[in-house]
């Protein structure tokens, strides 16, 4: 005996959410990576703001009497590489880089989305770290240069967790420009094999 079903002539499922939630949620849209990166760096930018505004305070008299010299020093290196690596590097080279040269060189996405939103998600566990570190023991005190005469006197923890996020942040820009190497000569490919 044979069993007739219907055809399902549904559409198949989505995985990825729909609405406001597709920012907040993994994405390969090159569009919502640059969003993302845009919010993600705005929020490191009042983090940074707001320990720019604690050094200040600590400026207004020559006595260390907001802070003790060593979280002035904590708080210096935070802000500088927080302003550096997580604000001016993600947004400039992240935000607008991503949401933009696709749409310059006439592709529908990044070359390697995936790898693009690896280059995204390593920024908030990155920055993360790089803040827990103040709580843990110590942050480092080597300002963001992390130049040999102040680096070694720092606590080691501290430094060795500075390090490990530089090192995180450095591997997401690579992958990013990775990507923005490779895009204009897959578009020119495109483009090419269009045309003929």
């Amino acid at each position: 005996m044979t069993i007739s079903l219907k055809p399902n002539n549904s559409p198949p499922e989505k995985l990825q959410p729909t609405g406001w939630l597709r920012y907040i949620s993994f994405s390969l849209d090159h569009k919502v990576i640059g969003l993302q990166y845009l919010v993600c760096g705005f929020l490191f930018y009042l983090i940074g703001g707001s320990l720019a505004g604690a050094i200040r305070v600590e400026l207004i008299s020559p006595l260390a009497d907001f802070m003790p010299r060593e979280v002035y020093n904590q708080v210096l290196t935070l802000h500088g590489t927080i302003m550096i690596f997580l604000w001016i590097v993600p947004v400039v080279n992240g935000a607008f880089g991503n949401y933009l040269i696709p749409f310059y060189v006439g592709a529908r996405d990044m070359a390697f989305p995936r790898l693009n939103a690896v280059a995204f998600w390593l920024i908030p566990p990155s920055g993360l770290m790089l803040i827990t570190s103040y709580f843990i023991n110590g942050a480092a005190q080597s300002g963001w240069t992390a130049y040999p005469p102040l680096s070694i006197t720092t606590p080691a923890a501290g430094q060795i967790i500075w390090i490990l996020s530089v090192l995180l942040l450095g591997g997401s820009s690579i992958f990013g420009g990775i990507n923005f190497l490779i895009l204009p000569i897959d578009g020119a490919k495109s483009l090419i094999g269009s045309s003929a």
